[in-house]
């Protein structure tokens, strides 16, 4: 028997979409342990550059990083230290926004009985959903599709993680240098190897109101061109040379897959 958690993060002050959340999985009979997010606008100078000293993030990220955003990087890596600390075989992580499709418990008990542990990460959902022309390889699994991508989609929404993912995460993100779905869409930088499975079991309001964006600013910051140019290719080309072992760590679950 696997141990599990679900975990939900969630900010103090935003009781209505605990509650909103609360219920949709009482709905499917899913219980729930609650991640207290980081609040990044009550984060000092000192706290911010603790976490994110400025100098490294302006050498991996073409803007300044918003107190959202780190906020909620430091969330997220809280959900993966309580793998570790509650010694779980894999966790599911999701943030309080989201709308559980009719999948959803089937989801998860599809990925709690499944016959291998041979895996980092599951993508539940992406920020953008895109054609299937992103997806690299793929594999049915009865009602459900495991795939992998030719660009990991961004967005952190809803994912489940092994412990020797969190494990991982932990390990090679000792600072916060880009948001955490940027820090995801480089996956080889965390050494994991990522999958997707279709179809998504959340769906989420894009356009609804963001604790890391509130006000839209983000899309006005300075930036930094020439930083954004050169990182945009430097991820290109290590995802190329990644890729290689992503595939075969997917051909090898897929194998186990195929043998229950």
């Amino acid at each position: 028997m696997l141990k599990y958690k679900v975990f939900v993060i969630n900010l103090a002050r935003s009781q209505e979409r605990l509650a909103q959340i609360a219920a949709q999985l009482a709905e499917v009979n899913i219980p729930f342990e609650r991640i207290d997010a980081v609040e990044g606008k009550l984060l000092s100078a000192d706290e911010i550059e603790a976490v994110s000293p400025a100098h490294i993030a302006k050498q991996h990220y073409y803007r300044d990083l918003s107190k959202g955003e780190i906020g909620c990087s430091l969330s997220h890596k809280r959900a993966w230290q309580k793998i570790i600390d509650d010694d779980l075989d894999l966790a599911f992580v999701f943030e309080d926004d989201i709308h559980l499709e009719a999948n959803f418990a089937a989801t998860i008990n599809m990925i709690l009985n499944l016959p291998t542990m041979d895996w980092d990460f599951i993508k539940l959902y992406p920020l953008t959903r895109k054609s299937r022309k992103n997806i690299q390889s793929s594999m049915q699994y009865g009602e459900f599709e495991f795939v992998t991508y030719k660009k990991f989609p961004l967005g952190a929404m809803a994912q489940a993680i092994s412990r020797r993912g969190a494990e991982s995460l932990i390990k090679h993100m000792p600072y916060i240098v880009q948001p955490v779905d940027g820090h995801l869409k480089s996956w080889w930088t965390l050494g994991i190897r990522p999958f997707g499975l279709l179809p998504y079991c959340i769906s989420v309001d894009i356009e609804g109101p963001s604790d890391i964006n509130p006000d839209g600013n983000l899309e006005r910051a300075p930036q930094r061109r020439v930083t954004k140019l050169m990182l945009n290719w430097s991820r290109a080309l290590m995802r190329f040379i990644a890729t290689p072992q992503l595939e075969k760590q997917f051909r090898q679950f897929t194998q186990a897959l195929k043998k229950d």
